[in-house]
């Protein structure tokens, strides 16, 4: 059984106003979870050469934790 995580982008914090004035954006950080053998990371898309695949990924962390958590 997997797990996804899908979570919107914001324009909060981009400067003076966006806290209140909200703007749909159609992009996602998107974080499927499932079962194997040893924690891996696959990353797809914008930031591909640039973000970390081992544990000092944020994504790598909370996941590995998570299913810590679980018992799993």
């Amino acid at each position: 059984m997997s797990i996804v995580v899908r979570v919107p982008a914001s324009t909060a914090n981009l400067g003076p106003g966006f806290d209140c004035l909200g703007m749909a954006l159609a992009l996602y950080n998107e974080i499927r979870l499932a079962p194997a053998d040893a924690p891996r990371i696959t990353i797809q898309g914008e930031g591909v050469d640039r973000l970390q695949r081992d544990p000092s990924n944020l994504a790598y962390r909370c996941a590995t934790l998570g299913y810590q958590l679980s018992g799993r």
